[in-house]
């Protein structure tokens, strides 16, 4: 059955990245004639407004270049022993960088660089092992016999990957397709997966007078091995919903839980399921459009050994000038 996932996989992929080549060749002909008189090449351009910039924010693939400072703070729960006293900060910073725009299509590209201030490691008397987040779900370290939580910072810690194409048409319609992936870079060896993740992705919404909501589906699996290191399998789906409801003037009603499924996960440790709102506020400095937003998510399904109860974020947005859009 994963030998299957991983044909299908690299199937998906490779028409992800012909489709695209084949769409621009196309528009590029069915174009020469037409693009000397269309606006967009007399040079002219009326400034976005903050409720447009925010209504298209919402899109975690939007086509601005901006770079996003998440600011979490974690609050955990589970049957393993001392499970609630543990919390966690992080920081994460996101890079969205679109290129080759055209048409109101393009690619996108997205990066995660996390840092973990306090990540709580639990470790094994026997066998000497440390067990993060994802090993707990897939191996329970109560059937070796005592331990005990220590806090870990972690940097260049999985860090993640989305590659897609496409773009919003006419009626408000996104969607965008490629691939996404986790790089074997943590720091921590002992804890870390060390292995290279990939699969599809897809991105389907709809942008509204109103706002913005959709979802960024994405199912990724393990294809190649850091230095042997005998790494359980990974296979995991993830939802990353997004919502937005304009209060006008750059103010919204924003919520953005993200949704994981580890396949590999023993039961009752493969679903984490949050809820939550907040409020957003984008705005301009000189030129320079701001988003800024915060949320509280209260985790309604969570892994049963070791999983989020309460998550708090703040997120930054500066957006950047660049040559393929317009804000």
């Amino acid at each position: 059955m994963r030998s299957i996932s991983c044909v299908l996989i690299y199937l998906f992929m490779a028409l992800v990245l012909a489709l695209p080549i084949t769409g621009q060749a196309l528009d590029s002909e069915e174009n020469t004639e037409s693009e000397p008189s269309a606006p967009a090449n007399t040079g002219i351009f009326l400034p976005k407004s903050v409720d447009q910039i925010a209504r298209e924010m919402t899109n975690p693939l939007a086509p601005f270049t901006y770079l996003d400072w998440h600011i979490e703070y974690r609050a955990y729960k589970g049957s393993m022993p001392g499970a609630s006293d543990q919390t966690q900060w992080g920081h994460i910073f996101q890079p969205v960088i679109p290129f080759w725009q055209k048409n109101g299509k393009g690619w996108v590209f997205r990066f995660a660089l996390p840092y973990y201030d306090d990540q709580s490691i639990w470790q094994a008397t026997e066998p000497d092992k440390g067990y993060s987040e994802w090993r707990i779900r897939q191996d329970d370290p109560l059937q070796y016999g005592d331990g005990f939580w220590y806090s870990t910072h972690g940097h260049t810690d999985a860090v993640d990957f989305d590659l897609v194409y496409g773009g919003v048409n006419d009626t408000g319609f996104i969607l965008q397709y490629g691939m996404a992936g986790i790089l074997p870079t943590t720091s921590d060896t002992s804890n870390g997966r060390q292995q290279l993740i990939l699969g599809p992705e897809v991105n389907i919404g709809k942008m509204a007078d109103w706002g913005t909501y959709g979802a960024l589906f994405s199912h990724i699996i393990d294809v190649a091995e850091k230095r042997d290191k005998g790494t359980p399998d990974t296979t995991q789906t993830t939802i990353q919903a997004y919502f937005s409801y304009g209060l006008k003037n750059g103010w919204q009603l924003v919520s953005n839980p993200i949704i994981t499924y580890d396949w590999e996960g023993d039961s009752g440790n493969r679903l984490n399921l949050p809820l939550g709102l907040g409020i957003s506020k984008t705005s301009r400095i000189g030129k320079m459009p701001l988003r800024v937003s915060a949320e509280i998510q209260k985790y309604v399904a969570s892994t049963d050994r070791f999983g989020t109860d309460w998550l708090f974020k703040m997120t930054i947005s500066p957006v950047l000038p660049n040559r393929y859009t317009r804000q």
